[in-house]
């Protein structure tokens, strides 16, 4: 996936408040959100995509 410098610096520093795995978690988890906007690239494959499909998945499921 490709990221922009934004991204770079804000999962650079959510990996080092988090740890490397559960970083990426948040930083993927902020941008599906729409807590993060400009952080990622063109393209749309890869794992935000995947990201999106499970979030989508499991929010949507709830109580419905």
């Amino acid at each position: 996936m490709p990221i922009t410098k934004k991204g770079a610096k804000i999962l650079s520093a959510m990996k080092k408040e988090y740890g490397a795995k559960k970083g990426e978690a948040v930083y993927f988890a902020s941008i599906v959100k729409g807590k993060v906007r400009g952080a990622e690239g063109g393209g749309g494959t890869g794992t935000l995509v995947k990201a999106k499909k499970t979030y989508t998945k499991n929010h949507n499921s709830r109580g419905r």
